[in-house]
């Protein structure tokens, strides 16, 4: 019996398109997100990004003013991320930068840098199949934003 690798034979077209989706939607620190790359998405609330805001005072004074300009809460506020694909095993769902938030017409764009870990904390250099099948945490930081009249793409 012959035990052929993982990227050996057939498998090879479907393993690099997975890892060319998971390179645009994941962004590990060798391949940051393109802010252009909206891949497939996924709501949550403008509250659920509140680790990420608070890493920068600016943004944050922003967004409590544009938020009390519209007379809502961070609750209230509808945003949109790329969410990880299937493939990523431990994070069925999760959405990562960049994030697209409608304040009563007026939009907010978040990007990030994105790093993934595994359960030791160590982040992934490169994205693999190792990499899909056990990293645990997603770590954003370096939060850049901007503001404007237009949803995202019709800028």
């Amino acid at each position: 019996m012959t035990i052929r690798p993982v990227l050996a034979g057939g498998n090879t077209q479907r393993i690099s398109r997975i890892l060319l989706i998971a390179l645009a939607l994941a962004g590990a620190p060798a391949f940051a997100q393109d802010g252009n790359k909206t891949g497939q998405g996924g709501s949550l609330t403008l509250s659920d990004l509140a680790p990420l805001i608070a890493q920068s005072a600016k943004l944050q004074d922003e967004v409590t003013a544009a938020l009390a300009k519209i007379n809502k809460t961070a609750d209230n506020v509808v945003c949109a991320g790329n969410r990880f694909p299937r493939e990523w095993v431990h994070f069925g769902g999760a959405r990562v930068a960049p994030y697209y938030c409608n304040f009563d017409g007026q939009w907010l764009t978040i990007d990030a840098e994105v790093r993934i870990a595994g359960p030791d904390g160590k982040p992934y250099d490169k994205i693999t199949p190792a990499a899909m099948q056990n990293a645990v945490k997603v770590i954003e930081t370096n939060p850049l934003w901007r503001w404007s009249a237009h949803p995202p793409g019709l800028e």
